[in-house]
């Protein structure tokens, strides 16, 4: 089944009411099918009790995600737009840097829980799963095997298994990312990885903190069994960049 999926990248510097109605506009105007937000995309949460008000394309489903709300234990709220209503998904980022998750099996087993209980949507009868920026370190590269890429903790057998498992029931994976990660060399070993086996991977960040450049080749990445795509159409502006992409 044909399906335009467009992945949204805004300027680091951009103000909470800019993101607010940008955010407004891009989803009521988009004629896509999903449409994927960079992380952060929402800054206040006093915003996304506004955001609700305002959308109006009933047709359209989004992933974006609240930075601010206003706890000091939770950030990096995911929310997702369906027929018109915007619904929490009740889960927020659990990691940020590979040092957290190396050796740290509890954690990776939170991560899996969310994975398969909070983090997966089913659209036209995909099934879509959303991994929150830095959650990419899940995945390890082999330095001496040119990089090869593995799930982090390959011994744990249960977890591994849970993992694999996971990948294979998915079709889509959706990234949104704060600003662009370093290593774009292991990272690429790691979209390709996601992206195998006829899957699909999408990324969309937020510019470098210091930087306006919205053409940066690291903001956004779509990919198809380890092979990057060719956007369909691009739109830019001052504070925004848009890729569509056709997949069936």
């Amino acid at each position: 089944m044909k399906m335009k999926i467009e992945i949204v990248s805004y300027r680091y510097a951009l103000a909470d009411k800019d993101r607010l109605n940008l955010t407004k506009d891009i989803i009521n105007t988009s004629i896509s099918d999903l449409l994927l937000f960079s992380g952060h995309t929402i800054g206040d949460v006093k915003d996304i009790e506004v955001l609700k008000t305002l959308i109006e394309n009933t047709r359209i489903e989004v992933i974006l995600e609240l930075k601010d709300i206003k706890s000091d234990m939770i950030k990096n709220c995911l929310y997702h737009v369906t027929k018109g209503k915007l619904k929490s998904l009740n889960t927020n980022q659990i990691f940020t840097e590979s040092s957290e998750i190396e050796s740290n099996y509890e954690l990776a087993a939170r991560l899996l829980h969310e994975f398969e209980t909070n983090r997966i949507i089913k659209i036209k009868g995909i099934s879509i799963l959303i991994v929150q920026c830095g959650e990419i370190n899940i995945l390890k590269n082999i330095q001496n095997e040119n990089n090869r890429v593995e799930f982090r903790l390959p011994d744990e057998r249960s977890l591994n298994d849970r993992f694999i498992n996971l990948m294979k029931k998915t079709n889509i994976i959706l990234n949104p990312i704060h600003t662009p990660m370093g290593n774009q060399g292991k990272l690429q070993k790691r979209r390709e990885y996601f992206s195998k086996n006829k899957r699909y991977y999408f990324s969309a960040s937020n510019t470098k903190e210091c930087s306006n450049n919205l053409e940066l080749k690291s903001l956004q990445y779509a990919y198809f069994n380890g092979k990057m795509l060719t956007e369909i159409d691009k739109h830019i502006s001052d504070d925004s960049i848009r890729r569509i992409y056709e997949i069936q």
